[in-house]
C-alpha cells in the first residue's frame, strides 16, 4: 500500500481539505487515505489518543523512510513567533499530562509515572524551518496564566494536540519523523488568539511541497 518513500499524516479531514483541498478518501482496514501529489496522505484523527493509535498500527505494519506529520499549531505570546509562520518541531512533550494545583503543573514525567522517552517524543530535523519544540496537550486553554505554565514547564513555543503521541508511538518502532506544522493562532486569552487559518494552510501546503522536492529527489 504504501511503496513512497514519503508518506504524510494530518489529524483532521478539515486540515487535509483546507491545506491540500483533498475531498476523496479511501478507507482501509484502520485508516483514511488521500492523495496529494501523488503521495499517500494518512487521517490519523485529532487529538492524542486517535492519534497513538493510528501511528501505532501504521509503524507496527509499514516502513517509510520519510514519515512526516503536519498540521495547524498555537503559538505563545512570547515566542517571538508570528502567525502564519512554519516551523519544525524536534520535542514534543506530553505537557498537561500532570498534577495542577492551581499555581502550577507536576507532570507525570517529574513524579516518575513516565521516562523521558514516555514523555517526550523525538523528531527529525529539516533544516528549511526554525526548529522548535511543543507541547502536545489535551486542553486548549482560553486563560494565559495556564498556556504560560505550559511554555514555562518546556521552554517550548508552540502547541498541538497530536504530535508527542505519534512521535512516541514512532520512536518505540526505532523511527524519528518529521513534523512541520504552520502557527495558526496565539495560545492566549481569547481576545489575543489572532486566528488566521487560510494564511497558516497556506504557507503549510507551500512547506509540505518543499519537503517532498527535498526528499524525492
Amino acid at each position: 500500500m504504501f511503496e513512497k518513500n514519503i508518506v504524510i499524516f494530518i489529524p483532521s479531514f478539515l486540515e487535509a481539505e483546507k491545506i491540500f483541498n483533498i475531498t476523496y478518501f479511501q478507507n482501509f482496514s484502520h485508516f483514511s487515505i488521500g492523495m496529494y501529489a501523488g503521495f499517500p496522505v494518512v487521517v490519523t484523527g485529532a487529538c492524542k489518543t486517535n492519534a497513538a493509535i493510528a501511528s501505532s498500527l501504521f509503524f507496527a505494519n509499514n516502513q517509510v523512510k520519510y514519515p512526516l506529520l503536519t498540521g495547524i499549531c498555537g503559538a505563545y505570546e512570547e515566542s517571538g513567533l508570528n502567525i502564519g509562520d512554519v516551523v519544525c518541531i524536534t520535542k514534543d512533550y506530553l505537557v498537561d499530562e500532570c498534577n495542577y494545583n492551581g499555581n502550577k503543573i507536576t507532570t507525570l514525567h517529574e513524579k516518575g509515572f513516565l521516562k523521558e522517552q514516555e514523555y517526550c517524543a523525538e523528531f527529525s530535523y529539516f533544516n528549511e524551518f526554525k526548529e522548535v519544540s511543543s507541547n502536545t496537550v489535551s486542553v486548549v486553554p482560553h486563560i494565559k496564566s495556564i498556556a504560560d505554565l505550559y511554555m514555562k514547564k518546556t521552554k517550548a513555543l508552540v502547541e498541538n494536540m497530536e504530535g508527542a503521541s505519534f512521535g512516541i508511538a514512532a520512536n518505540k518502532f526505532n523511527i524519528k519523523p518529521y513534523q512541520i506544522r504552520a502557527v495558526s493562532n496565539y495560545s492566549s486569552s481569547l481576545e489575543k488568539q489572532q486566528w488566521d487559518i487560510k494564511k497558516a494552510t497556506k504557507n503549510l501546503k507551500n512547506a509540505v511541497d518543499t519537503f517532498i522536492n527535498f526528499f524525492s529527489q
